[in-house]
C-alpha cells in the first residue's frame, strides 16, 4: 500500500510536501524522530497556532521568572574594591595641615581624610576614641589622660606616639605659628606619661574639652625641621602624611601654578577598616558654573553646598540630591564699635521686627533653611517657654523709629542730600555751583535713591539713617541681603548692600571688622559652647565675635556654663544667656540653612551621619561604592 501511495508515478504534488516528508520520516520507525518536531507547526490551524504560541510564551516567562526567583534567592550584589569617587571643591586648597585647616572648608575637607586626632565624631554626632585607646578624667574635671593606640602609623609607616601628640599641640600653642586653634587650647598643659600616654591640665574645667583633641595629630619627623615662624610656606602643608583612613597620591597643577586636582589613596597603615574606593579626585574650580557643568558632563562625580536653584539646572536621571545639615547659623551681626547708629536700641529693635525670616526663607533660599532666634539650635533651648523672643511687627517697627527719626518723603530726602553735597563742595571750592555742576550732583542723588522706597528717615542732626549690609558674593546671600533691604526700606531706612569676594571677606573684611552689618554663617560645632563667638575676650581677631557687643554678665554666663560639671546648670546658664542677647540684640539670628549634595547614581550606599563640620559629609565615605561582584548567599 505504501509502494503504491509514493510511487514515482504518484509523487505527491509541492503543497503535500510536508505530509510526504512526514510519512517518509515515520517509516520504518515505531517512535517519531525529534527532527519531526519541525514539522507540526505547519499542521496547526491559526486558532491552534495562537494557542501554542501563548503557551510556549508562558512557558518561556515561566522558565525565566523561575531562573531568575532562583538567581534572586541564592545570589547577591556586593561591593568591591575599585573604582574612584570624584569631587568637585571651589577655591583653592592651601594648608592640608590640620593645625591651619579650621580656616577653610576646602582644606578641612582633605585634611580630615588624610588625618586622625585623638577622638573624632561618629556618624551618630557622638565624640568617640580614634587614635586615642582610653581615656580618664579627673574628679575636678581639670586633668585628661590619654591612653594612644599603639598600633598607630602614619602613612610613610612610621609609629605615632606621644611625642607627635605633644609635638602638635605646642605648635598649635606658639603665637609664632599663628595657628587658629590657639584659643581652644590656652591654658592647657601638657605632659608626656610614657610612650602611648599624654595628660592634659585645664586652668578651669572645660566641659566640651574632648572637643578639641579632634584636631588632626601631625607626624613630628617630618616637620620638626620647620620654622615655627615661616611653618606655612613648608611644601608639607600641600603634601600632607597623616594617621587617616586616605593618603596623598598626586598634585596636578596647570602652567600658571594653580592647582587642578589633588588624589587621595586609601592608607595602608591606617588601623581601621578599608574603604572600598581605590582613589578620591577632587578637582578644584574658581567658581560654580565650571563645577555644575563637570557634574552635568559627569566628568567629576559629586558637588557639595549647591548654590540656591543649581540643583534645578541639573539632570536628576543621573544625579542623586542629598540634604545635608549642619550646626550652623546664619545672622545678621550689628557692629555698633563701626556703626554708631547701630548704638540705639530702638534702630536694632526695628530692624529685627521688620526682619520675616519666614519670607526670607521662602522667596531666598526656596524653602531650604528653618528660622531660628537664637545662636541655640537645640529643641531643649529653642522651644522652651521661658526663652524670649522677638515677633515680627512692621508697624511697631516704624512706631519704634519714629521716635528719634523724622520721616523724609523722596523729594524731601533729595533736598536734604542736594544741600550736604553742595555744602561740602563749598569748602573745597570758593566758587558757587555752576549749571553743570548742579545737575551732576542731582544726577549723582537720583542714582541713589531707590525708586520704591516710599520714604527715609533723619535724626535731628539731618543724619540720614543709612546702613550697610556686608556679605559674600555668593547667589544666597545675595537673594537674602536683597529681601532684607526691601524690608527695611518699607520702616525708612536706606539699605545698602557690600557684596565682598569669600576669600577677602575673611581675609579682610572680618578680621579688620570693617562692615556696619555682616550677614554671615557660623558653625558651632556639636556642642552648643558660644564662648568663642559672644565673649569679650574673642573680640578682636582671630576671635570668632562678629558684633560689636561686650557684656560682662554675659562674659560671667558663658564662663560659669563652661566650668559646670551638669547639664542642668549648663542649660540654666545658656537659657540666661539666650535672653540676655535679646534683650541687647547684638545680633539678628536668621536661619539654619539646610545645604544640597549632589552625586551621581552611579555611586552606591551614599550615606551621611550627623554633621559637625562640611568635611563630616566624608564620615562615611569608606562605605559607599561603585563596583560590584556577584556572591552566592549563604
Amino acid at each position: 500500500m505504501s509502494r503504491l501511495l509514493f510511487s514515482r508515478k504518484n509523487k505527491p504534488r509541492a503543497s503535500n510536501n510536508f505530509d510526504y516528508q512526514l510519512v517518509k520520516k515515520t517509516q520504518n520507525r515505531s517512535i517519531p524522530a525529534l527532527s519531526q518536531a519541525k514539522y507540526l507547526f505547519h499542521f496547526l490551524s491559526k486558532p491552534e497556532k495562537i494557542i501554542f504560541n501563548a503557551c510556549l510564551a508562558i512557558a518561556s516567562a515561566s522558565i525565566v521568572a523561575l531562573l531568575g526567583l532562583f538567581l534572586y534567592n541564592h545570589l547577591s550584589f556586593i561591593p568591591r574594591t575599585g573604582g574612584e569617587y570624584s569631587e568637585a571643591l571651589i577655591g583653592q586648597p592651601k594648608y592640608l595641615n590640620p593645625i591651619y585647616a579650621s580656616a577653610s572648608d576646602i582644606d578641612n575637607d582633605i585634611s580630615s581624610l588624610v588625618y586622625a586626632g585623638l577622638f573624632r565624631y561618629d556618624e551618630t554626632g557622638g565624640l568617640v576614641p580614634d587614635l586615642a585607646e582610653s581615656f580618664t578624667i579627673s574628679t575636678d574635671t581639670k586633668s585628661y589622660d590619654i591612653k594612644i593606640r599603639p598600633d598607630i602609623r602614619f602613612a610613610d609607616g612610621q609609629p605615632l606616639t606621644a611625642n607627635d601628640v605633644m609635638f602638635t599641640i605646642d605648635l598649635i600653642q606658639n603665637p609664632k605659628v599663628a595657628s587658629p586653634l590657639i584659643l581652644a587650647f590656652q591654658g592647657v598643659s601638657l605632659e608626656r606619661l610614657g610612650d602611648h600616654e599624654v595628660r592634659f591640665t585645664l586652668k578651669a574645667p572645660f566641659a566640651p574639652f574632648l572637643s578639641s583633641l579632634t584636631v588632626g595629630i601631625l607626624p613630628e619627623h617630618v616637620w620638626s625641621a620647620s620654622n615655627p615662624e615661616s611653618l606655612q610656606l613648608s611644601k608639607n602643608n600641600l603634601q600632607p602624611i597623616g594617621a587617616g583612613p586616605w593618603q596623598f597620591q598626586k598634585m596636578i597643577k596647570d602652567t600658571t601654578g594653580r592647582i587642578d586636582s589633588l588624589t587621595l589613596i586609601p592608607n595602608d597603615e591606617y588601623y581601621g577598616g578599608k574603604p572600598w574606593f581605590r582613589t578620591l579626585r577632587f578637582k578644584f574650580f574658581d567658581e560654580y558654573g565650571g563645577a555644575l557643568e563637570a557634574l552635568r558632563s559627569q566628568s567629576i562625580d559629586g558637588l557639595s553646598f549647591l548654590p540656591r536653584m543649581q540643583n534645578l539646572r541639573l539632570n536628576n536621571k543621573y544625579i542623586n540630591f542629598y540634604e545635608l545639615r549642619l550646626p550652623e547659623y546664619s545672622a545678621l551681626f550689628f557692629n555698633s564699635a563701626y556703626q554708631p547708629m547701630l548704638k540705639n536700641d530702638d534702630v536694632r529693635l526695628a530692624l529685627a521686627k521688620a526682619t520675616d525670616k519666614d519670607a526670607i526663607i521662602l522667596n531666598a533660599l526656596e524653602g531650604l533653611g528653618e528660622p531660628i532666634d537664637s545662636p541655640f539650635l537645640y529643641h531643649d533651648h529653642s522651644d522652651d517657654d521661658k526663652s524670649k523672643k522677638i515677633e515680627m511687627n512692621f508697624e511697631e517697627a516704624n512706631t519704634l523709629l519714629d521716635k528719634g527719626w523724622t520721616r523724609l518723603l523722596p523729594e524731601e530726602y533729595f533736598t536734604l542730600r542736594h544741600n550736604s553735597l553742595a555744602k561740602d563742595f563749598q569748602k573745597t571750592s570758593s566758587s558757587t555751583l555752576t549749571p553743570t555742576e548742579e545737575e551732576n550732583i542731582g544726577n549723582a542723588i537720583r542714582s541713589e535713591m531707590d525708586p520704591t522706597q516710599l520714604f527715609y528717615r533723619k535724626d535731628k542732626s539731618n543724619n540720614i539713617l543709612e546702613l550697610t549690609i556686608t556679605t559674600a558674593d555668593t547667589e544666597e546671600y545675595g537673594r537674602v541681603a536683597e529681601q532684607i533691604a526691601m524690608m527695611w526700606k518699607t520702616i525708612g531706612v536706606k539699605t545698602l548692600i557690600e557684596k565682598v569676594a569669600t576669600g577677602r571677606l575673611s581675609r579682610e573684611t572680618i578680621k579688620n571688622r570693617a562692615y556696619d552689618i555682616l550677614l554671615y554663617s557660623e558653625i558651632i560645632g556639636s556642642d552648643p559652647d558660644p564662648f568663642p563667638f559672644w565673649h569679650s575676650s574673642q573680640t578682636e581677631f582671630p576671635g570668632l565675635i562678629l558684633a560689636g557687643f561686650s557684656d560682662r554678665a554675659a562674659d560671667k554666663l558663658l564662663e560659669e556654663a563652661r566650668a559646670a560639671a551638669d547639664d542642668d546648670t549648663r542649660l540654666d546658664r545658656y537659657q540666661k544667656f539666650r535672653n540676655l542677647l535679646t534683650d541687647n540684640i547684638p545680633a539678628i539670628f536668621m536661619y539654619t540653612p539646610i545645604h544640597i549634595m549632589a552625586v551621581n547614581k552611579e555611586i552606591k550606599n551614599v550615606t551621611f551621619g550627623i554633621m559637625n563640620t562640611p568635611a563630616d559629609r566624608y564620615s562615611e565615605i569608606s562605605k559607599w561604592y561603585l563596583k560590584t561582584k556577584l556572591k552566592w548567599k549563604n
